[in-house]
């Protein structure tokens, strides 16, 4: 009696779900008895496909393979050949291979394939070459309903984010069957709008935010423990703020869907971009400050120009106050003759002062029309040289291209050129025609750059405005956010005297009685501590030795 092997598979879950598998079990034992065979193994796959899974990737077809290399059955038994695979550079030659070792392959509903003759073979390949292309025309239909469901803003099942959860709402598929959306997870959307705000406000970093989340004992989705990836994942995530993305797919504007703003989302950006540039001369974010000072990571020491590191007394130490220290200069890394240490307290009452003459000034003054006016001005005297140079470059190319029609003439002496000559007047035009071409650029990049800034100016002002009304019962953690983003650069020198670069985003809301007044505060003097001056004497001298 004739051993038989059977082989069952679906491509998804739909399937199995409505029995699939049981009805090909049940068409191939009908066949089996019919001919007298005996099955004597049955082999399922759920939920493979046969068109993007390979052969060697199926544990079903390998283990056919070992059976028939050891001749433990004669025939293998398929409800259709398709079931084998839909591959059509791969399954015409495992069905051929079964026939090569001796086995017979049969369908229930296509009978045997048999290999007698070359037009078998080619039988063979068409039947797999057909299957393949139906599998891709599903494929393509599949995916442009799904792209189309998901442009208008239907959630077509995978991974949920988090913040979200998946819900029926009473919405049926094709099959009247009920389908899931999504909606807002209250307490999980309290969380992420706690990451965002903890971000752009306080400058809170991923590793310290997932360590707090952690503690709080607040899980992800599937119970693990947040981490700076997952933190960074929800930073990136476009979906808070209203939108179903999925690949090139995007939705419309989803109101129910929306956790954050499209401004905070867009500040988280910025600040994210920036952590990525670590060794920037300049950020508008702290950088990583564990000691809890105001001034972190844009504070530079005015003698050698070396950004400051803040440190605090550690354990048995003799002082009981944090200190700004010149690193570079004190470890003599730098040439630095300026004061190597300054009691922190003292450093950050001042810039604190500073800072409230700055905010107090903002109050009082209306968004002036006389800057939006010269930012149009400004704007359209742009437009003028960008025009300006890119028509100075267009007619270089001209008198290159003229030059260059001269070549063949001179060659045959009709020229008033010699070739000597028009090849250094090529050359020089080429030359000409390359830096205008690259002024235009220079100015078309500053054009944007300009009408940038023309169109966040009110966004800048209204943040300019709001934070006179914060800055007074700020956390120190704010504070900090809000100094960072204000002054560009604050460079400290002996005797305590402070100067301030500030941002010109804001600079230009600040008239000049104000910038004036900041300079009168700049050059107050605070005197150190005995201790303090002390070391920085032994330091100097130190420096004065090396020297």
């Amino acid at each position: 009696m004739e051993r038989v092997e059977c082989l069952y598979r679906v491509s998804t879950k739909g399937q199995v779900d409505h029995d699939d598998i049981p009805m090909q079990r049940i068409e191939c034992r009908k066949f089996a008895e019919s001919q007298g065979w005996i099955i004597i193994k049955e082999l399922c796959e759920k939920g493979v496909s046969g068109f993007k899974v390979a052969a060697n990737d199926r544990d079903a077809i390998q283990e056919l393979r070992d059976d028939a290399v050891n001749q433990r059955f004669d025939i293998l038994l398929v409800f259709m050949f398709d079931r084998l695979g839909r591959r059509d550079d791969e399954t015409p030659f495992v069905v051929e291979w079964f026939a090569k070792q001796g086995i017979r392959i049969f369908s229930v509903k296509e009978g045997e394939q048999k290999f007698e003759s070359h037009t078998d073979s080619l039988i063979n390949y068409i039947r797999y070459w057909q299957s393949e292309g139906e599998s891709r025309k599903t494929s393509v239909r599949i995916k442009t309903r799904l792209d189309q469901m998901r442009a208008e803003g239907l959630y077509t099942g995978g991974p949920v984010r988090y913040g979200y959860r998946a819900v029926e709402k009473g919405r049926l598929n094709k099959k009247n069957k009920p389908v899931k959306d999504l909606e807002i997870d209250p307490e999980e959307a309290a969380v992420v709008k706690e990451i965002f705000e903890r971000t752009v406000y306080e400058g809170a970093g991923p590793f310290v935010m997932a360590n707090e989340l952690n503690k709080r004992g607040i899980r992800t989705h599937h119970g693990a423990k947040f981490n700076a990836l997952t933190v960074n994942r929800i930073l990136a995530e476009r979906q808070y703020i209203g939108y179903l993305i999925t690949k090139d797919v995007t939705s419309p504007f989803l109101p129910e869907l929306q956790i954050i703003t499209q401004e905070l989302f867009d500040e988280a950006q910025v600040i994210v971009e920036q952590r990525k540039r670590k060794n920037a001369d300049w950020r508008n974010i702290p950088r990583q400050n564990s000691t809890g000072a105001l001034l972190g990571g844009n504070l530079y020491c005015a003698t050698c120009g070396s950004r400051m590191t803040s440190s605090n007394p550690g354990k048995g130490a003799k002082r009981e106050y944090a200190e700004y220290l010149c690193y570079m200069g004190a470890n003599h890394r730098v040439e630095c003759s300026g004061q190597k240490a300054y009691v922190a307290k003292r450093v950050e009452r001042l810039v604190i002062q500073v800072t409230w003459l700055l905010l107090d000034s903002i109050r009082d003054t209306p968004k002036d029309a006389s800057i939006e006016k010269r930012m149009k001005e400004e704007i359209k005297a742009l437009s003028d040289r960008v025009k300006d140079a890119k028509k100075k470059a267009d007619n270089a190319a001209q008198e290159q291209e003229n030059l260059e029609q001269e070549v063949a003439k001179s060659l045959m002496g009709k020229s008033r050129f010699n070739p000597e000559m028009l090849s250094r007047l090529i050359e020089e035009a080429s030359q000409k025609k390359k830096e205008l071409q690259r002024t235009a650029i220079e100015l078309e990049q500053q054009l944007t750059n300009q009408k940038k800034i023309a169109e966040e100016l009110s966004s800048y002002y209204d943040r300019f405005l709001g934070w006179s009304g914060e800055f007074g019962m700020a956390s120190i953690e704010r504070k900090r956010m809000i100094i960072a983003q204000l002054y560009k650069r604050i460079e400290l020198g002996r005797g305590y005297k402070l100067h301030f670069v500030l941002d010109w985003n804001y600079e230009q809301f600040l008239n000049d009685a104000v910038l004036e007044g900041v300079k009168g505060v700049e050059n107050a003097s605070l005197q150190p501590p005995p201790k303090i001056r002390k070391r920085n004497r032994a330091a100097a001298n130190q420096t004065r030795k090396t020297a």
